[in-house]
Order: C-alpha cells, then structure tokens, then sequence
C-alpha cells in the first residue's frame, strides 16, 4: 500500500466476523489507523495493527504507547 490512507470504517464487519470465526487468530488492520480509529478497529477484534502517518506524523513514542494501550484494552473484540 501507501502512506495516508483512509480508515475503512466499512471493513470493520468483517474484521469482527473474523473475530468471531477465529478467536484465537491475528488479525491485522492497516491503513489510515491512528488516535483516532484504533479503538474501532480493535473493538471489531483486530490485535495487530500497521500504522506509519500517525507514528510519524505525531511523536512517535506517545503514538506508539496509545496504540499499544489500545489493543492491549480493547484488541480481540473483547469489548463493544
């Protein structure tokens, strides 16, 4: 892919039914991930994500820890 892509708000069903489907399975969500969406897409059951605009164009630490806090609260679907 590239950099700066849309969130796929769309996409988020399938993640979930995939979740349901496999609950033990990684599953990865990446493009247009960052402060603002990483909730949605780990409340649907992503556990890995790709995310290079946001890291890069915010400080990459505190980016980093949110998304990670993120995952770690709501990965899985295990919330929502």
């Amino acid at each position: 892919g590239f950099g700066g892509q849309s969130f796929m708000h769309d996409m988020m069903p399938k993640v979930r039914t995939l979740r349901e489907r496999l609950p033990e399975m990684n599953i990865q969500v990446d493009g247009g991930l960052g402060p603002s969406t990483i909730d949605v897409a780990a409340t649907a059951g992503s556990n890995m994500i790709v995310a290079g605009s946001a890291v890069f164009k915010g400080e990459p630490a505190e980016v980093i820890a949110l998304l990670k806090k993120s995952i770690k609260e709501n990965g899985n679907g295990e919330k929502g």
